[in-house]
C-alpha cells in the first residue's frame, strides 16, 4: 500500500482513497466535501476518489463511513519462470534457440485442460481411456500441473515451461480420484507409441506388472523415450519408473536435497525439482504442487528440447543413423547432469540433477557412451494383476510457521490525535524450513481491532496483513493464525517455532 492518507503534509493536496460505506454509498456526499469521484461500485459499497485531507478527517467521523484507507498500487502479473525450470537451466537451452519445437510429448496421466492459456497452443490431441471418449480434459488437476512444466508456452503470462515449443498428446488414463488400472495405462501407451510420440511421461506408479515392463519395453524398442516418477513412499522405486527401459526420476527441493518422501534406489537415473513447483492447473489456474510427479516433467521436457537438436554427423549418434534413439538420449542426459550426491551415480539423485544448457550444448564434441540400459533388472519381480493404488498421490508435506509479529505505525495530526494502525506478518516453511510460497493463511484480528483476513505467502513464505486504522487507541492489536492451506501441504501447528498469536500494546499519547 502506499503510504497513509493522514501522512500527507497538505491539507489542501487531494489524495486518492477508497470510501467504504456502511450503508449504501453516498456520492453527494463525497463530492459535498470536495471529493472527486473516480468509481462507484456495484461489488462493494465503496467509492474511490480524491479527497483532500480535511475532508477525509470530516468525512472519517461521520456514522455512514466505515473506513477510509489509500487507494493501494498492485503490479501486473508477468511469466513467471517456476524455480525448477530454472533449476535444470532451461532458459538457457532457450537463448539458444532450442524450444522443443517439433517434438510429440504423451502426457499420460489424468488428462489435461487443454483449454489452457499456457497449454492450449501445444496440444495435439488425445484420448480419454477413463471414459472411453475423444476428451482427455483433466478432472483432478495432476495432469495439466505435469504438462505445465513440460510445454508452459512463452507468451508472457503464466509460467513458462521447459519445452515451451513442443506440441503433446494428452491420455487421459487416471479418474478424478487418482487411480488407473493397468490396462488403460497399458492402452494410454499403445496409443501414444501408434500416433508417433516422441516421448512418454508417466507421474504415476504402482507395484510390478509383467505385461506394463513389456509395454514399455517395446515403447522403448520402438524409439520412444520413456519417462516416469520414482514415487512419494521415501522406500524404493515404484514402476514402471523400475523397469530398466524407464528412466526414473527422484525429487529434489530448493537446496538440491531429495525430499524426504522420494523413492530411491539403484534405477534411480536423473533427480529434478519436486518441492513446491509452481505450474498450470484446471481452469485457466496456476498453483503449487510437491512431489516426484513434479519432477518428472523436468527431465522430459530437457528431453524434448535434446530430441530438437541435430544429433546426425556427431559422436553422440552411436549407430550414425541421424536421429536420436532412447538409449542415446539417456547416455547425453548422464554424461552433463550435474553430480549433487555421492560421486558418480548413486542411489539417491541417480547420475546427478538434469542440466538442459549443458545437454544441449557442444554436440559435435560429446564424447560417445555406452546404452544405458543394456543390462537387465537386477532383481526381477513376480508379475502380478494389481492395479496401480494411488498413482498420482503426491506426498503430504507438512509446513508450520517460523514466525508471527504484530507491530504498529501511527502518526500525530493537528497535534491533539494519534491514528494508528497494526500490521501482523507470518513467514510459512515446510519441514525442512523451505520457505513455501502460495499458502493461503487466515487469520483474525482482535484486541483493539476485529475481523477474519486471507492472504497468500510470496516467494519467501511471508505474508503482511495491516488493521484498520483507529484514533487515539489505547490497548493491544492482536492478530491470531487460524489455518494455512495449500494444495499438497498439511499445517502442522504443532510444529510451529512461535505462538499462532501475537500482539502488542499501543500505549503511545500526547500527554
Amino acid at each position: 500500500m502506499v503510504a497513509p492518507a493522514s501522512a500527507v503534509s497538505s491539507n489542501n493536496e487531494k489524495v486518492p482513497v477508497l470510501i467504504k460505506f456502511k450503508g449504501q454509498s453516498d456520492a453527494q456526499l463525497v463530492k459535498a466535501n470536495g471529493g472527486n469521484i473516480k468509481y462507484e461500485y456495484d461489488v462493494v459499497s465503496a467509492i474511490a476518489a480524491e479527497l483532500p485531507q480535511k475532508a477525509i478527517d470530516a468525512l472519517s467521523k461521520n456514522p455512514n463511513v466505515e473506513l477510509i484507507e489509500p487507494d493501494g498500487i498492485a503490479q501486473i502479473t508477468a511469466e513467471t519462470t517456476p524455480w525448477g525450470i530454472d533449476r535444470v537451466n532451461a532458459p538457457g537451452a532457450q537463448a539458444l534457440g532450442i524450444t522443443g519445437s517439433g517434438v510429440k510429448v504423451a502426457v499420460i496421466d489424468t488428462g489435461v485442460d487443454y483449454t489452457h492459456p499456457d497449454l492450449a497452443a501445444n496440444y495435439l490431441g488425445g484420448y480419454d481411456y477413463v471414459n472411453g471418449d475423444n476428451d482427455p480434459m483433466d478432472d483432478h488437476s495432476h495432469g495439466t500441473h505435469v504438462a505445465g512444466t513440460v510445454l508452459g508456452i512463452d507468451n508472457e503470462e503464466g509460467v513458462l515451461g521447459v519445452a515451451p515449443n513442443a506440441g503433446f498428446y494428452a491420455l487421459k488414463a487416471a479418474d478424478a480420484s487418482g487411480s488407473v488400472s493397468y490396462s488403460d495405462l497399458i492402452a494410454s501407451i499403445n496409443w501414444a507409441v501408434n500416433n508417433d510420440a516422441d516421448v512418454i511421461t508417466m507421474s504415476l506408479g504402482g507395484s510390478y506388472s509383467s505385461t506394463l515392463k513389456t509395454a514399455c519395453d517395446n515403447a522403448y524398442n520402438s524409439g520412444v523415450v520413456v519417462v516416469a516418477a520414482a514415487g512419494n513412499t521415501g522406500g524404493s522405486v515404484i514402476y514402471p519408473a523400475g523397469y530398466d527401459s524407464v528412466i526414473a526420476v527422484s525429487a529434489t527441493d530448493s537446496n538440491d536435497v531429495k525430499a524426504s518422501w522420494s523413492s530411491y534406489g539403484s534405477q534411480v537415473e536423473l533427480a529434478a525439482p519436486g518441492v513446491s513447483i509452481y505450474s498450470t492447473m484446471p481452469g485457466s489456474s496456476y498453483g503449487y504442487k510437491s512431489g516426484t510427479s513434479m519432477a518428472t516433467p523436468h527431465v522430459t521436457g530437457v528431453v524434448a528440447l535434446l530430441l530438437s537438436t541435430d544429433v546426425s554427423g556427431t559422436t553422440l549418434d552411436l549407430d550414425n543413423d541421424g536421429t536420436w534413439d532412447p538409449a542415446e538420449v539417456r547416455a547425453r542426459l548422464q554424461s552433463t547432469a550435474t553430480d549433487i550426491g555421492d560421486a558418480g551415480k548413486d542411489t539417491y539423485y541417480g547420475y546427478g540433477l538434469v542440466n538442459a544448457l549443458a545437454a544441449v550444448s557442444d554436440l559435435d564434441q560429446a564424447p560417445a557412451t555406452e546404452d544405458p540400459a543394456t543390462e537387465d533388472p537386477a532383481t526381477e519381480v513376480p508379475a502380478t494383476e494389481d492395479p496401480v493404488t494411488d498413482p498420482v498421490a503426491d506426498p503430504v508435506v507438512t509446513m508450520h510457521l517460523s514466525d508471527l509479529t504484530v507491530d504498529t505505525t501511527y502518526t500525530v495530526k493537528a497535534k491533539k490525535h494519534i491514528f494508528a494502525y497494526a500490521t501482523s506478518t507470518a513467514t510459512v516453511v515446510d519441514a525442512d524450513n523451505n520457505p513455501v510460497s502460495g499458502a493461503t493463511v487466515s487469520g483474525d484480528w482482535s484486541g483493539l481491532v476485529s475481523g477474519s483476513v486471507t492472504a497468500v505467502t510470496d516467494q519467501n513464505g511471508v505474508v503482511t496483513f495491516q488493521s484498520s486504522q483507529l484514533k487515539n487507541p489505547s490497548g493491544s492489536f492482536i492478530f491470531t493464525v487460524t489455518d494455512v492451506t495449500l494444495d499438497g501441504y498439511e499445517y502442522d501447528a504443532s510444529e510451529n517455532a512461535c505462538d499462532s498469536t501475537a500482539s502488542v500494546l499501543f500505549t503511545e499519547s500526547l500527554k
